[in-house]
């Protein structure tokens, strides 16, 4: 199984479907492959051999995600570069993406250029009317399937390289844990750089034939207008635009949607009652990393109470992650160790053969997480393993005090790290419209949740919290200026 092999089959199932949409276009599934075709055979003629990258920036769009299809069928690695990265970090990306040449909307051209891309060319453009009789097919299983960058929270962003057999088949399970049909219309609230809209939303899509609509960036206003006006039923989100969702005025009213996903970081369990109170639909929370290409963990509609304290979900029948000593060994239930997978994760990272061999020592995936799982095998995320020292000092994990934070009815958005200076722990909160409560009031009510060595040594009240350009808590930022 491949993704290539799955998109052209369900493009010839599903053909007049809708395959995706913007702010501006739409495309049908044929449509998709047609174009897919054009760019592909380009491609072949630029000279580009199996294996090689190809940059693809541009903001969320139709036109991307068709450029990501035919790049894996010429057999290339779609290295995707942010349009929001910041023009200081650009020349890291251009040089460890690594590409011969570069797909990209018109106004990102010169910076790319001025980054060090060798070539760049028009993503919309490139290889449009050419006459593509038989389909470009240079991927299979083993072919890399694109480039995933990590966070870059403990040093350079690492780009891992995942292979389409286990992406393919991970994103198969995911599909079918969702429920999903091809009646569905997935919102990727979250950008198509980040690995998690590609595995949470576009490969699940395409198992099924479902619709994929691009609003990553979009005031929350307007995603309910789309919700309403595209009969959208799964909501894919980072925890934010989540809490932002479920609390805005639209959220009263009637709605499509059957089921919301959440990633990319822990997600409170509040917010999990919330769309069960307001939205009348379960809010399921996934637990993956860019080096998976898929999810070690993820909800059901039957997971209940273990949802509501704090646990992501059941493993994935093809990620069987579980927490294990410093040895390897599976821990158990109820015993913190680390989270590890035993197959399907990534490749290699891209120019870093040390981590790579770090990461996968003993020939298991170090996810670097700290984690806890009861008799059923349901997971559920404390830390990182870095943490563990100061949470057996402090009698506790900081996820708990930012979940007791969450708990107070009037915070919108929370955030609990540790202050770059000192190592003291700090909170930060931001309340939801209407809200009154001060920061004294919403801090003593968390601490008197939590042991008394994670009690804050201070709590700040903010207008806004906080995001980096993929939407997540900039904690990094939190930490420097606390």
């Amino acid at each position: 199984m491949d993704a290539i092999r799955v998109f052209r089959r369900t493009a010839r199932r599903h053909a007049d479907a809708t395959f995706a949409f913007d702010v501006r276009s739409s495309v049908t599934y044929a449509q998709a492959d047609r174009r897919s075709d054009e760019i592909a055979a380009e491609l072949a003629n630029a000279g580009l051999m199996p294996g090689d990258t190809v940059g693809l920036s541009s903001p969320d769009s139709v036109e991307q995600l068709i450029a990501i299809l035919a790049t894996w069928k010429a057999g290339l690695v779609p290295g995707l570069v942010d349009a929001r990265i910041a023009v200081g970090d650009l020349p890291y990306f251009v040089d460890d993406v690594g590409a011969k040449l570069v797909l990209a909307v018109p106004e990102l051209h010169e910076g790319l250029r001025a980054a060090g891309a060798a070539e760049v060319a028009d993503i919309a453009t490139f290889g449009s009317g050419k006459d593509v009789r038989a389909g470009v097919s240079e991927h299979g299983p083993e072919a890399p399937l694109y480039l995933s960058y990590t966070s870059g929270t403990t040093g350079s962003p690492k780009g891992a390289i995942l292979l389409s057999g286990p992406v393919t088949i991970g994103t198969a399970c995911i599909a079918d844990r969702l429920g999903l049909t091809r009646d569905d219309v997935l919102l990727a609230t979250t950008p198509t750089a980040s690995s998690f809209q590609l595995v949470a939303a576009l490969l699940p899509a395409i198992h099924v034939g479902a619709s994929v609509g691009l609003v990553a960036g979009r005031p929350i206003e307007e995603i309910w207008s789309v919700t309403a006006d595209r009969r959208a039923t799964v909501l894919v989100a980072y925890p934010l635009t989540l809490a932002d969702m479920v609390n805005a005025p639209a959220a009263s009213g009637s709605h499509p949607l059957r089921i919301a996903l959440s990633g990319g970081s822990p997600l409170a369990p509040r917010i999990k009652r919330d769309y069960r109170g307001r939205l009348r639909i379960p809010l399921l929370e996934s637990y993956g990393q860019s080096e998976l290409g898929g999810f070690m963990a993820l909800g059901s509609r039957d997971d209940g109470e273990r949802a509501h304290a704090g646990f992501v979900g059941r493993s994935l029948p093809d990620r069987p992650a579980f927490v294990a000593d410093s040895d390897g060994v599976e821990l158990d239930a109820g015993e913190v160790g680390e989270v590890v997978v035993p197959w399907g994760y990534f490749d290699h990272y891209r120019n870093k053969p040390e981590k790579t061999a770090q990461t996968l020592a003993g020939g298991i995936l170090h996810c670097g997480d700290l984690g806890v799982a009861d008799e059923d095998g349901y997971l559920r995320v404390l830390g990182r393993t870095n943490e563990a020292v100061a949470a057996e000092r402090r009698g506790g994990f900081l996820r708990q005090l930012e979940d007791a934070f969450y708990e107070h009815p009037d915070v919108l958005h929370a955030a609990v790290v540790e202050r770059e200076s000192d190592g003291a722990v700090v909170a930060f909160a931001e309340r939801r419209p209407g809200g009154t409560a001060t920061v004294d009031e919403i801090a003593s009510g968390a601490a008197a949740e939590v042991p008394e060595g994670l009690h804050p040594a201070a709590a700040t009240l903010l207008e806004t919290m906080p995001r980096t350009f993929s939407g997540k808590a900039n904690r990094m930022q939190l930490s420097h200026e606390a």
